[in-house]
């Protein structure tokens, strides 16, 4: 997949744009606008729409195991398996929600937008900070609904034609929340 990102070996990101590197945040609470959101949200379901909408537009990190450069042609985050079995790409909001074992195995993160990673995703969810009190998961069927009813920019997508819709309506029937 070819998306823009910047990247970086973990060991060399000491300081980010979302974080005063003097500051010892509370590993608890919200670090990032991402996860300022996710935690209204997990207090509030008619939020989940601007979740999303916020994930989209925001930046998030995965891991690689290889350097990612310009000229990568196929980029292979680090896939993890859920709790039924099925492959998801692990996503953070910050490099300090990275744990060290994640960092053993893929010691690169690329920096990329959330949309971006959605728009390149096929046959996989998303788990976005895993282990964490300040993320969620969303299965392969979900990243197929968010491309259907949202735009890169997180705005709703325009409406379906009436085939589509049917479609759509169809498949909501079937598919889990995200």
């Amino acid at each position: 997949m070819r998306i823009g990102y910047e990247r970086d070996r973990l060991e060399d990101m000491s300081e980010e744009p979302t974080q005063n590197p003097s500051e010892n945040p509370d590993p608890d609470e919200p670090q990032t606008h991402l996860e300022t959101v996710l935690h209204e949200g997990q207090a509030d379901e008619a939020m989940a729409g601007q979740v999303i909408a916020t994930f989209l537009s925001e930046e998030v990190f995965f891991l690689s195991r290889e350097q990612v450069t310009e000229e990568t042609d196929n980029v292979q985050p680090l896939l993890l398996q859920n709790k039924e079995g099925d492959p998801v790409i692990a996503l953070f909001t910050h490099v300090n929600r990275i744990p060290e074992a994640y960092t053993a195995e893929a010691p690169y993160a690329v920096r990329v937008v959330g949309a971006a990673v959605i728009d390149n995703l096929n046959g996989a969810g998303v788990v976005l900070n895993p282990g964490h009190q300040l993320g969620f998961e969303i299965p392969a069927e979900g990243v197929d609904a968010i491309r259907r009813d949202f735009a890169p920019d997180g705005s709703p997508a325009p409406e379906a034609p009436a085939e589509g819709a049917a479609e759509a309506a169809a498949d909501n029937e079937s598919t889990p929340e995200a």
